[in-house]
């Protein structure tokens, strides 16, 4: 009776556990090289910097991804309530985090972000320089 119930515990506790783990967010949707997301603020901290400036920012894309570390590309696209944002200023943004949500668009094939707008909301689209950059399949040109 006792083997039944230590039996009985560690499965309810492994059932448990399992209802916790958390996945790769490049795994949902695998077919969309190219993904935006909208995500608070505080979903996103500087992971590394390079010549003074982040370089790797580490993300939580949704409730039930694991954290996540993209490099920042080179030409990121970066603003700041709408408005263009050199990458100097993008560390002093990013810790006083007075804007609410970020929105940050991931390219899956090179793994890295492509944009980063920071203040931005449900509301706001691409600009048309972005959209330019994608076409209708969501693949870069």
């Amino acid at each position: 009776m006792k083997l039944l119930l230590i039996t009985l515990c560690f499965t309810l506790l492994s059932f448990n556990h399992a209802s916790y783990a958390l996945i790769d967010p490049d795994s949902l949707d695998a077919s969309m090289p190219v993904v935006s997301y909208l995500i608070p603020a505080d979903n996103m901290k500087i992971a590394s910097y390079r010549q003074g400036a982040p370089s790797h920012l580490s993300v939580i894309l949704c409730n039930i991804c694991q954290e996540k570390t993209y490099p920042l590309a080179a030409k990121a696209v970066l603003e700041l309530f709408r408005q263009p944002l050199i990458k100097s200023k993008l560390t002093f943004n990013l810790l006083n985090k007075k804007f609410a949500k970020v929105r940050l668009g991931v390219d899956r094939v090179k793994g890295e972000i492509i944009y980063l707008h920071l203040g931005a909301s449900s509301d706001d689209e691409l600009s048309p320089e972005q959209k330019e950059t994608i076409n209708p399949a969501g693949v870069k040109r």
